[in-house]
């Protein structure tokens, strides 16, 4: 990319790339680092004494007044959370810390014994006025990749309202929403989810996000059992399935990133009717074991890749 202003960063445990036009008059560069070591600080669950945190220490019955970006993100998680029947959720810190994914990547194994996986409470905060929530049950929040999602969308909003730029790419590690006044058009690639030196197909988009979610990544063993970071909502338990790697294409890359998941949470009709419904204008590219992928849009399969 040419004339482009760029901005490279890594936090999150994922390289961050963000390219405007050069010349613009906003003074970006800054406040967006700043909004992405917040988010990095503030959001993980691995850090100790930080916003969520003392979010997650709350009892039941207690109230805490959130930072208007946190209620906003947790808000958002929680109505995607309803809208999949609780299939994707943001309250599984205990679960996934119970399998073993209890410190940051990378790493291959965990000694641990696997330990009896707390029932779920759906919905265990209650959310009032003046960004304040309540607590309701012993659930704890992992907003995990949808946070990075957030974080992603709000720098490219922020960057195409506040600067007027015709064009530009906010790149979470793969998971990217991009804008275009109708010019500038983007060319993404898709790793192959085994061999991700090559790429098994690639899209041309001008405006909308794109996220892509692998269950090889992060993945580790824990007691001679193989383990992934994708759970169901409902259960607590790892997904069994047959898919790799799903991306999917939309205009937001919050909804992106919920869409990725459910991919490997239902079954192909399941997940064709949930599209149809609830994501109009989306396109998906699912990788099976076979290493062979196939386009999905809402009415269907439009095309293989070998």
């Amino acid at each position: 990319m040419s004339n482009m202003d760029r901005l490279s960063l890594h936090l999150m445990n994922t390289d961050f790339y963000i390219a405007v036009p050069e010349n613009n008059q906003l003074n970006w560069k800054v406040k967006v680092e700043n909004w992405l070591q917040y988010i990095a600080k503030e959001w993980s669950r691995f850090e100790e004494n930080n916003e969520l945190s003392k979010l997650n220490l709350l009892k039941v019955g207690d109230t805490m007044t959130l930072s208007s970006a946190l209620y906003d993100c947790l808000q958002k998680a929680n109505e995607y959370s309803l809208l999949s029947n609780g299939l994707f959720s943001p309250y599984l810190k205990c679960q996934i810390e119970q399998h073993g994914y209890n410190q940051s990547f990378p790493f291959t194994n965990t000694e641990e014994e696997p330990l009896q996986i707390d029932a779920i409470s759906r919905y265990p905060f209650e959310f009032l006025n003046n960004q304040k929530v309540m607590k309701t049950a012993n659930q704890e929040v992992d907003l995990g990749g949808f946070a990075k999602g957030y974080a992603v969308e709000k720098v490219a909003e922020w960057l195409q309202h506040q600067g007027a730029l015709e064009y530009g790419i906010v790149d979470g590690g793969g998971d990217m929403q991009m804008w275009s006044d109708g010019e500038k058009e983007w060319t993404i690639s898709i790793a192959h989810p085994i061999d991700v030196a090559s790429d098994i197909s690639y899209v041309k988009m001008k405006t909308g996000a794109i996220a892509t979610s692998n269950r090889l990544f992060r993945s580790w063993t824990q007691a001679n059992t193989k383990k992934h970071h994708l759970l169901d909502g409902r259960t607590g338990e790892i997904a069994k399935t047959d898919v790799l790697q799903a991306t999917v294409i939309t205009n937001s890359l919050c909804e992106a990133e919920v869409g990725a998941k459910l991919c490997f949470l239902l079954s192909e009709e399941e997940q064709q009717k949930w599209f149809e419904k609830n994501y109009q204008q989306c396109a998906r590219f699912i990788v099976k074991e076979d290493s062979k992928g196939y386009w999905c849009k809402s009415r269907g399969k439009i095309k293989d890749v070998q």
